[in-house]
């Protein structure tokens, strides 16, 4: 293995960036996910309470389960919304 040379200081650190890289791109997500679909701040505030309660659950499923799951399935809707596009 490549960081078991250099010692387990770097392994952590390699960790927390991974860790910090995947929050960033979580939140952002989240934000931009609910500025597309809020039109209002009523709206804002209750679909973001949803998505705080759904991630609050999702770490009980385990990250490949999640990944084994939803891949094919936003695999399908990226299909789906390309023939939708091709066809106007």
């Amino acid at each position: 293995m490549l960081f078991g040379k250099f010692g387990t200081f770097y392994r952590y650190l390699y960790g927390v960036i991974i860790l910090g890289a995947i929050t960033t791109t979580a939140i952002s997500s989240a934000y931009g996910f609910l500025n597309n679909i809020s039109k209002a701040e009523k709206q804002y505030k209750k679909y973001n309470v949803i998505i705080c309660v759904f991630s609050i659950f999702t770490p009980v499923i385990g990250f490949s389960n999640l990944v084994n799951s939803l891949y094919p399935v936003f695999g399908f809707l990226g299909l789906l919304q390309l023939i939708l596009i091709l066809k106007k």
